[in-house]
């Protein structure tokens, strides 16, 4: 009987104590002692500040691909890949699909990772060109997909990676070719149309805005709450194909991004890295050669995306630093190969504040739940953050990543918090940041007693976050899980 009325005690106790706990430790607690279904559904109602790496057509589920190839009355073929009408013999319409419900599911398996378990990077690699043709001239409806979807899930931020100029930049390269002088392929593209393809994607992209908000409702009373996420873009570049063709596709996103009022910040290298394993020296050194004709742009390469399944041991040893060191590159996606480059890279990543953008859900369709490189990055304080990527094709979502790096790698609220934070401050937004110290999230001197009280009290604080868009952007998040963290 004296032990019970101890143990009773001892539980009024514990839970006088958590009463008080400040705000941030019980939501940490209440975070660390949930259940997998509450974490999902406290990750989901958690502010996740900004995603980086939403590629475009990637993000978009299968569904809506089949709808819009139904419309266009697209042609199936017996590999499942679209192609234009007329169908002719032994090829179905795809508004078939709608109405053979065996058929339906196919195509979803077929586009999508979906029926699929564990690795199977082919798969998912050869999904995109199947529904290439659905997603022409969709743009609009895609970027007002991905943008509802992020406003449910509490994204602040969309970095969208796409390529709007119909492939006219990779048939220009085709076309020139590729003999091996950086500067005069460059002239070569100048004097032949790149400041027309430049115009002619950014007039793409009004339109899709244009069309984006038409479909969103923006700026009426029943506006979508995506049209309050803030985006710009990346022109994302296919490095599998040949010198040239990456070459103008380079030139042509950084021609984009060094234009005044561009909604277009640089570019993005992404593609199946073991297919482009030759090439890969030879691409940061035409990034190297652009960055000093566009200065002012930013670089995003997708490295380290490789296993001892894909490549040989030497492989895997230079891709990151390659990317960092020659080809400029600000922030890298996945980097899971990362203990086999070379010693003392992960230091010089975390000095030079280089951030790592890490999808789990990727990471383990293309290399296996083994080659997780959260844990060693954040041993290291180097930067990351997590991203959904191609949400549509891996059946996945943003909320559903950070489910998984919380039960994998076994991240508690403030790692999530942080991660969270790191994807506005690394964003390739204008302006200056909310931080003095980004590692530690010190506020700076105009907003320092601003950002302690949890509201705006000066004119210094408020004409700061007007004249920096990235700051106003943070601001926005901080306020947001002050919000959050109240409900627990």
């Amino acid at each position: 009987m004296k032990a019970f009325i101890l143990l009773l005690l001892a539980c009024f106790a514990s839970a006088a104590s958590a009463k008080h706990l400040p705000p941030r430790s019980k939501i940490a607690h209440y975070f660390e002692s949930a259940s997998p279904e509450e974490k999902f559904a406290f990750l989901l109602a958690m502010p996740k500040g900004g995603e980086l790496d939403a590629e475009m057509p990637g993000s978009v589920y299968a569904e809506s691909m089949i709808a819009w190839a139904a419309k266009k009355g697209l042609c199936m073929e017996e590999d499942m890949s679209l192609s234009m009408p007329p169908c002719g013999e032994g090829k179905l319409s795809a508004r078939a699909v709608l109405s053979d419900p065996a058929l339906y599911r196919k195509t979803l398996g077929a586009w999508s990772m979906r029926g699929f378990e564990g690795r199977n990077p082919d798969h998912f690699f050869s999904s995109f060109g199947k529904f290439e043709n659905a997603a022409q001239g969709m743009t609009g409806a895609m970027l007002s997909e991905m943008l509802s979807r992020a406003a449910k899930e509490h994204v602040l931020y969309l970095e969208v990676a796409l390529a709007p100029d119909g492939k006219a930049a990779l048939a220009l390269g085709k076309r020139l070719g590729w003999d091996g002088n950086l500067h005069n392929t460059l002239e070569n593209l100048k004097n032949n149309g790149l400041s027309k393809i430049a115009a002619a994607s950014l007039k793409e992209m009004k339109l899709a805005e244009a069309e984006k908000n038409k479909r969103l409702k923006c700026g009426t009373p029943d506006a979508d709450p995506g049209c309050g996420v803030s985006v710009r873009y990346l022109y994302e570049v296919s490095r599998n194909t040949m010198p040239g063709e990456v070459f103008a596709q380079m030139a042509t996103g950084l021609e984009l991004a060094s234009r005044p009022d561009s909604v277009f910040s640089g570019i993005l290298l992404a593609g199946a890295e073991d297919e482009s394993m030759p090439d890969f020296s030879l691409h940061m050194q035409m990034l190297d050669f652009l960055k000093s004709v566009y200065p002012k742009t930013r670089v995003a390469v997708n490295a380290g995306e490789l296993s001892l399944e894909l490549a040989p041991p030497e492989d895997l040893s230079f891709h990151v630093s390659e990317a960092v060191m020659l080809g400029h590159a600000e922030r890298i996606g996945q980097g899971s190969d990362i203990l086999h480059e070379p010693q003392g890279l992960l230091q010089k990543l975390a000095q030079k504040k280089v951030l790592v953008d890490i999808c789990p859900g990727r990471t383990d369709t293309v290399l296996g739940e083994r080659a997780d490189p959260l844990p060693t990055y954040l041993k290291f304080g180097v930067p990351v953050t997590l991203s959904s990527c191609d949400a549509g094709v891996l059946r996945s979502e943003i909320s559903m990543e950070y489910l998984k790096a919380s039960l994998e790698d076994r991240l508690g609220y403030p790692e999530l918090k942080n991660i969270a934070r790191n994807s506005l401050e690394y964003a390739f937004v204008p302006g200056k940041s909310l931080w003095v110290n980004a590692a530690k999230f010190v506020p700076v001197r105009q907003c320092e007693r601003d950002v302690r009280a949890g509201r705006l009290l000066s004119d210094f604080c408020q004409d700061y976050l007007e004249s920096n868009r990235k700051a106003k952007l943070e601001w926005r998040l901080e306020a947001e899980f002050r919000a959050f963290e109240k409900r627990y």
